[in-house]
């Protein structure tokens, strides 16, 4: 060698100033949205033909394949990807490291629990899938050009996924907005078959939950979502939350469809709808449809036509939620879970921060100027007391009705309405998504069923057939300020 550099000849550089260890890592998506169109795909099969058009194919295919595809239905209430018992997908990422070869080592504490072995480092390599459980990693890289021109680098990981369990009513399923909904605004009047995730509860990913979920995923790459949705359109509190819906061919209720898909996987966020139903939301609206009048009319359908007036049984079954919302916060994280039934099952295991997020009920009651709404036989009196008795966070009691004919008449609310006992749920220790009222109820511009363009809720869709139930829901807009407002309790913009 001292040969060598007598004569002035250069020596190749040491291994140090080749190799060179440039890491990074990542959540894979658990809530996989692979066309990018603002709503996860799953793995259910997609129809055949159509599957965006007015009339899918009934024909599916791709189910089970564990290839997520652009419409592709969900399945077994999962609705983002597998529950995989090895853990979460974690990409591991030498991409900008510079030299011949790579390997990583995976620590837990001072144990080393797994090991990438040596492979090529090229553009097409130089990635890696593992499965990991959550918790806290440290992750070591080493890249090499030669025998001993070695690099290394440490990073400090923490494998996080939020597990978004979905339960409730139709508000939360999504009732109205099928896959195709599309089809159906381009041409309201033309043959329609909605193509929804779950058909029978009317459950869809363009649900305002479901988009919330997904813009939690999208909020990090070092975190993912896995989203679990057993809502379905008619449930109330005791027969779909907390006991069977066999309307909706639901043998089980929602807690124990959730208990069977995670088993004692902690659960870090639930978004609830419930309370509408109980309180008789479609006897309100069958009723009002066909009489004048209707808070002081007999009501033509149940649970209100067990009382005297419509107003009566609201106000008699608003009395009751703070009860049912009780019964329902001992199966999320409780003491204990009683069902419907009376049978006791384990509680849902709630993660340590776990947040529980009721969502109050939109206004569908104000015109674009913000004036009370006049709808088919709905005038604006009845609109206004539903508006000031039902969905206001108080109300005026006694409250003053204006009937069409008659006199005034004093209506009692000393129950309160639907979103203020939603609201005093914080006693249980939950987060009321206040914004979804708020965003609708107390703007300037109204978003009620007479809205035209600027309306957040259908109107009556067809007279018959399975796009009737729609109507009086959230429309597509309705429904993106629903995601909207939960994004926004959970801290994301």
């Amino acid at each position: 060698m001292s040969l060598l550099v007598a004569a002035g000849l250069t020596l190749p550089a040491h291994a140090a100033d080749n190799a060179k260890a440039r890491g990074d890592w990542r959540m894979v998506p658990q809530s996989k949205d692979v066309d990018g169109d603002g709503f996860i795909d799953g793995d259910g099969g997609v129809p055949a033909k159509r599957p965006l058009g007015a009339v899918p194919s009934a024909k599916f295919e791709g189910a089970g394949n564990q290839i997520a595809q652009p419409a592709e239905r969900l399945i077994n209430g999962v609705q983002s990807w597998y529950l995989n018992p090895r853990g979460y997908a974690v990409t591991l990422d030498a991409c900008k490291s510079q030299g011949n070869e790579y390997q990583w080592r995976i620590y837990r504490g001072k144990e080393q629990i797994e090991r990438v072995r040596w492979r090529k480092l090229t553009k097409k390599t130089c990635k890696r899938n593992i499965y990991l459980q959550e918790g806290s990693y440290r992750f070591k890289l080493e890249v090499r050009s030669g025998a001993s021109d070695v690099d290394f680098q440490w990073m400090n990981a923490e494998v996080i996924d939020y597990l978004f369990v979905i339960l409730g009513d139709s508000y939360a399923s999504g009732d109205g907005n099928p896959r195709n909904i599309d089809a159906w605004l381009r041409d309201p009047n033309g043959e329609f078959d909605p193509y929804y995730d779950d058909v029978a509860c009317k459950r869809s990913v363009h649900a305002g939950p479901v988009q919330a979920a997904l813009t939690l995923e999208n909020s990090s790459k070092k975190s993912s979502v896995t989203v679990i949705d057993v809502s379905c359109s008619g449930a109330t509190i005791l027969t779909g939350v907390l006991g069977p819906f066999p309307f909706a061919g639901q043998e089980t209720s929602q807690i124990e469809q959730v208990q069977a898909i995670i088993g004692n996987r902690p659960i870090d966020i639930v978004a609830l709808s419930a309370g509408g139903n109980d309180i008789g939301f479609t006897s309100i609206l069958s009723t009002c449809a066909l009489s004048f009048n209707c808070p002081v009319a007999s009501a033509s359908t149940l649970p209100l036509s067990r009382f005297d007036s419509v107003n009566e049984g609201v106000q008699t079954l608003t009395g009751r939620l703070p009860a049912k919302y009780a019964q329902l916060a001992g199966c999320l994280g409780g003491d204990s879970c009683t069902l419907t039934s009376g049978a006791q099952v384990a509680p849902l295991k709630m993660a340590d921060g776990a947040r529980v997020l009721p969502m109050t009920y939109p206004d569908i009651t104000r015109s674009a100027v913000g004036e009370p709404c006049r709808y088919l036989t709905l005038s604006p009196s009845d609109f206004s007391w539903a508006r000031d008795t039902i969905l206001a966070l108080q109300a005026p009691n006694p409250y003053l009705f204006s009937p069409s004919f008659g006199s005034d008449r004093n209506l009692s609310t000393a129950n309160g309405t639907l979103n203020g006992q939603i609201l005093a749920t914080t006693a249980l220790g939950w987060e009321p998504v206040a914004g979804i009222w708020g965003a609708s109820g107390e703007s300037t511009t109204g978003h009620g069923v007479c809205a035209g363009d600027k309306s957040w809720v259908f109107g009556v869709t067809t007279l018959s057939g399975p796009f009737a139930s729609a109507a009086f829901h959230p429309n597509p807009a309705g429904q993106r300020s629903i995601g909207r407002q939960i994004a926004r309790t959970l801290g994301l913009r």
